[in-house]
């Protein structure tokens, strides 16, 4: 049966870019693009969003149905349906959304750049949309958020602000912006961007905006308060502290949940199927999946599935939520087999990814810049980044140059008892080990072939490491990286990044102890000369794993080199080399996995079960995402900025740029001096609260000052521009053009 092609639809989604259609007498109406960011809470709209790969040219969608919150079940019906329509003109190919008001995702938000305006009215709700022009009408708007901002009218008096926000009284021929003395540069702009809009859209460009803030005077203060009706400036209350809708902080998160999806006998069946741990072979191309998560259900469909099931999942995705009496507003996404977004796949423990972001991954782990004519892709893409992700080192992608150059300084951290550290100095001879007990400072200039250069100061951090070794190390490492303009790289024993074990030319060991007790067993990885390492794990058999080869030392200086059936050729002799005269006058015995002598076993404590698998998938390669995190009281609040650009960073706040096993940590040169001193905190609450198997000790913290950004962070973003910020746009600036449009009226 052919689709239904609805003719609004036609030519819809050939180019990059934002369509609305408002559901009129049940069908959809283009919507005026001067309107868009402006939704009538009566109504139900469809949004589609158009994006182009900038090197392929290839075309990816997301269809977003809006339901306002008087909008009429029948309407909303009518929604879903033409959503199913415009999905099947686009071959099923778009990820659908079900948006509702108030709650939206933050890819919807992101998508209305002076934010999303709710207005009383609708075509279906039985009333008429309200004459914004009427004489004497005054309504007064809370502006909130300061990257994805929603407008919301709230009741015409003082009690409806706080110091913190923004506010517009729109008053007809005028329109006043109120500016709370605690709101910073971005919601300040934000809130002038919004009054535009409102002028703009409901007085056709025709009243004046004008705007009160600390440097107004008395004068212009008593005008706002004397046009809302009541109070002062002095009564205004202190700001809230309320959460804010897209922001987060550690919580319970409830376990996440995937279900199967079944109409075979007649009527829909959820069967669940497990919690986490999820692994993608799970999932059937021939079925239905729901996720359910903290943020919201996800609705997989495999390429297999029925027509029916296709095209039925959001009803199915209602149905679930109301028979897990979940709240109406739950957002809820429908994504199809191999067109997974990152937010999806972040709840996987393993999966298979292939693509453009592999290719980009692969280019830098492997030392070449994006216009290095004399790389040469390898034919197995994806067995290369499999490779690399096992035993190349984490955070593969963070390669500020190739190792070449020396090792300058370390220094170690080590303690007698909780509250006395003692730092000193290391001479490094080339095969120093860095021990499990101590924290380092090393320090390290970078030199990249497209002349890029700078400091790094990395702070390891060893397994057995106290807490207060961790916390001196740390600090003394933000320090010298804010007096040196420094990049500050905070990571973990046996989780370090690539361009960590290249500056130690292949020879990094990481005991744990400096003096042994009892026997030790080294996990051996590299793929090539100058990244391989060798890591002390648990003296267990199950720290023994079929992919890799391992060194166990015992105290009589013996040597048993076990080898995985999955190891490679380079790391079997790469550990030879490493232990196999490791003792002066000891033994070495090599050994298959599967051939085992009874004493090795017993140097583990016994035989038993460890990882025998020898192609494990890992976990997904996540395509980048932005958050803008805050401190407000106490807590750390974190809001993501979907399609992110450079423009998006906050020059008054702390950025963090999720790489997967790089936590960016961005500083603006406004940021104040405790967000600067509490980057690792943030980053440790944002782990925390998301969804994925990393913790803070896992992924590497990497803090970067405005104006000092390295290639290996500026090329995770569509473009940049090292002189951006000498142009930025001022308050003041805006300010200007606020007076000078006045002028023209």
């Amino acid at each position: 049966m052919e689709p239904v092609i609805n003719k609004a639809f036609v030519n819809a989604g050939q180019k990059p870019g934002v369509e609305i259609w408002r559901i009129e007498d049940f069908e959809p109406v283009p919507y005026p693009a001067k309107y868009y960011g402006k939704f009538y809470e009566g109504d139900s709209y469809i949004i589609l969003k158009t994006t182009e790969d900038p090197k392929s040219q290839k075309l990816s969608w997301d269809i977003h149905f809006w339901l306002g919150a008087e909008t009429t079940t029948d309407e909303a019906g009518a929604a879903a349906i033409c959503t199913v329509q415009l999905d099947d003109q686009l071959d099923g190919a778009p990820v659908q959304h079900r948006e509702v008001q108030d709650h939206e995702s933050q890819l919807f938000l992101s998508y209305f750049k002076n934010g999303v305006r709710y207005e009383k009215g609708g075509v279906a709700t039985g009333f008429e949309h309200v004459d914004v022009n009427a004489a004497g009408e005054k309504r007064l708007f809370q502006v909130k958020g300061k990257r994805n901002v929603r407008v919301r009218q709230v009741a015409l008096s003082i009690t409806s602000m706080n110091r913190g926000d923004c506010f517009i009284l729109d008053a007809g021929e005028e329109i006043l912006v109120y500016v709370g003395e605690q709101a910073k540069r971005l919601e300040r702009l934000k809130a002038i961007y919004a009054a535009n809009e409102i002028r703009d859209q409901d007085h056709h460009g025709r009243s004046k905006v004008n705007i009160i803030d600390n440097f107004s005077s008395d004068f212009a203060k008593e005008h706002f308060f004397t046009a809302l009706g009541s109070g002062s400036a002095d009564e205004v209350p202190d700001e809230s502290t309320d959460e804010e809708d897209g922001a987060f902080e550690t919580a319970d998160i409830k376990a996440v949940t995937l279900y199967k999806v079944s109409d075979a006998s007649g009527s829909l069946e959820i069967e669940k199927i497990s919690e986490k741990p999820l692994r993608q072979e799970m999932l059937s191309t021939d079925d239905s999946f729901i996720l359910d998560t903290d943020s919201g259900i996800y609705v997989w469909v495999g390429r297999n599935s029925t027509q029916k099931e296709k095209t039925s999942a959001m009803k199915a995705a209602e149905h679930f939520l109301e028979t897990k009496s979940y709240p109406t507003w739950t957002q809820v996404h429908r994504v199809v087999e191999d067109g997974e977004p990152a937010p999806f796949k972040q709840y996987f423990s393993t999966w298979h990814d292939q693509g453009v972001y592999h290719k980009r991954l692969v280019r830098t782990a492997l030392g070449y810049s994006t216009d290095d004519s004399d790389y040469e892709e390898p034919e197995d893409v994806d067995s290369v980044v499999q490779n690399l992700k096992k035993s190349g080192g984490r955070a593969i992608a963070f390669m500020p140059d190739f190792g070449e150059r020396d090792i300058e300084h370390i220094i170690k951290f080590s303690s007698e008892s909780d509250d006395d550290v003692v730092r000193s100095i290391v001479y490094y001879e080339g095969t120093t080990p860095l021990i499990g007990q101590y924290a380092y400072i090393i320090t390290y200039k970078y030199s990249a072939k497209s002349g890029e250069s700078g400091k790094l100061i990395y702070v390891w951090e060893g397994a057995k490491a106290s807490d207060a070794v961790k916390e001196r190390s740390f600090n003394d490492g933000l320090a010298m990286a804010q007096e040196e303009n420094a990049i500050l790289v905070r990571t973990g024993q046996s989780h370090e990044p690539r361009h960590f074990l290249k500056i130690f030319k292949g020879k990094l060991i990481t005991p744990f102890t400096e003096e042994p007790k009892s026997a030790q067993l080294f996990r051996v990885r590299g793929t090539d000369a100058t990244d391989v390492h060798a890591t002390e794990v648990n003296c267990d058999a199950s720290s023994l794993a079929s992919g890799d080869v391992f060194a166990l030392i015992t105290l009589d200086h013996k040597v048993y080199i076990w080898i995985g059936q999955g190891a490679s050729d380079f790391e079997k002799s790469s550990a030879n080399e490493r232990f196999a005269h490791y003792w002066p006058h000891g033994k070495t015995e090599v050994i298959e996995e599967g051939s085992e002598p009874s004493e090795f076993w017993e140097e583990l404590h016994g035989e038993g079960e460890y990882d025998r698998s020898v192609n494990d998938l890992g976990a997904p390669l996540l395509e980048p995402r932005l958050f803008h995190c805050q401190l407000v009281a106490w807590r750390t609040k974190v809001e993501e900025v979907r399609e992110f650009e450079q423009s998006d960073l906050d020059v008054d706040d702390v950025m963090l740029l999720d790489a997967g096993d790089e936590i960016y940590m961005w500083v603006g040169s406004g940021a104040s001096v405790e967000e600067n001193a509490k980057i690792l905190q943030m980053a440790r609450k944002y782990i925390k609260q998301e969804p994925t198997d990393r913790t803070v000790d896992t992924v590497s913290v990497i803090r970067i000052v405005q104006g000092n950004e390295p290639r290996v962070f500026t090329r995770m973003f569509p473009s940049w521009d090292n002189d951006y910020w000498k142009s930025i746009i001022s308050y003041d600036d805006v300010k200007a053009q606020v007076k000078k449009h006045n002028a023209t009226l």
